[in-house]
């Protein structure tokens, strides 16, 4: 029986398909709050969106750790990571701040905008940790108020996922690497059940990392025991029906997580969609940029008096150009910086073979 590391091919797979998918999955389950309709539509505490992000932390932490066993420095690793996702995360916060809120207010006959507020957007947010979700004076009547871009809290836990498999790969040894985040698993898996059914919080930042980096730890693992968990459509079938029935029971973040991973893999595998986003990724320009966009064409006309299905449409169609010129202006040219740390690490083993 093939093995998952036998029949994904890095090069040739439909994951950055999914992903684009996945990012158009949350711009329609935003539409509910943000354009009137109320809330989101779920089922046993969970939605689509919800899922979504499960799915993006799933297929990330399968690459990433990928990236890391693959990548001998560290400094590499980090740097490439670095250039994935702040360069583009920088400019969508400018985009805000200098153009979409400025421009919510001329379209809601305010007086002025209040640039002091733009600015400390701008710089409270820089970390990635958002600390300002909105700007004084905009989204005060909107629907879903004084939040410009809520998909963005997403990345700061991200990142923390990516310092902890680089920093992890590092320093515990290569055969307790498998256990480290087999352990991270279980843990951050019962840490969401308890807080699920019994309130249990030890921190916030805690519970909000421990949501997503389950996840991310599931896909890690079965990027490191790829060699050895069988990969065929029966056992996807089952992966799907026990991810599924674990939602009534409260227990998806624990017992889910891990088939649910094996899903988006099988998908990653199966799906003919090799050629969306092979050599160009838009499902990061199209998740960060849809939410803003959707408060301004809330700004602009009631949508509630047409079905939901045209304002998503119109959200993915207004997020589209901006994916793109986020891809090609952005995200493209900043990945070409990843040689630096590479020739300086070449440098560095070319002086320590003379020496």
């Amino acid at each position: 029986m093939s093995t998952i590391g036998e029949k994904f091919d890095p090069r040739h797979n439909s994951l950055n398909a999914i992903r684009l998918i996945l990012a158009l999955v949350v711009i329609a389950v935003h539409s509910w709050p943000i354009g009137g309709w109320g809330h989101i539509p779920e089922w046993h505490g969970r939605d689509f969106g919800n899922t979504a992000v499960a799915g993006f932390f799933a297929i990330s932490g399968y690459l990433i750790t990928a990236s890391r066993m693959s990548t001998p420095s560290i400094v590499d690793y980090f740097w490439r990571r670095f250039l994935r996702i702040y360069p583009a995360y920088l400019v969508a916060l400018l985009m805000v701040a200098a153009v979409f809120a400025p421009v919510y207010t001329l379209l809601t006959d305010r007086d002025s905008y209040e640039w002091k507020s733009g600015i400390t957007y701008f710089f409270n947010n820089f970390t990635l940790y958002i600390q300002q979700w909105g700007i004084a004076g905009t989204l005060q009547e909107a629907p879903y108020p004084d939040v410009w871009n809520g998909s963005l809290w997403t990345l700061y836990f991200e990142a923390l996922c990516y310092v902890a498999i680089g920093l992890g790969v590092s320093i515990v040894p290569r055969r307790f690497v498998v256990p480290a985040v087999f352990v991270g698993l279980i843990l951050t898996g019962t840490y969401n059940v308890l807080h699920v059914w019994r309130g249990f919080v030890i921190h916030d930042m805690l519970t909000f990392f421990s949501q997503l980096a389950v996840y991310f730890c599931a896909g890690a693992l079965l990027y490191l025991l790829r060699d050895k968990i069988p990969m065929n459509g029966w056992l996807t079938a089952v992966a799907a029906c026990l991810a599924t029935l674990t939602i009534p029971l409260g227990l998806f973040p624990l017992l889910g997580a891990l088939p649910f991973a094996y899903v988006m893999m099988w998908l990653g595998i199966k799906l003919p969609l090799q050629s969306v986003g092979r050599k160009n990724d838009f499902s990061y320009g199209t998740y960060i940029y849809a939410m803003p966009l959707q408060q301004i064409l809330v700004a602009i006309y009631d949508w509630t008096k047409l079905p939901i299905g045209v304002f998503v449409a119109l959200s993915i169609a207004c997020a589209a150009p901006f994916a793109l010129l986020s891809w090609f202006v952005i995200e493209q040219p900043a990945m070409t910086l990843k040689r630096l740390t590479k020739k300086r690490t070449d440098r560095a083993r070319e002086k320590a073979a003379i020496t």
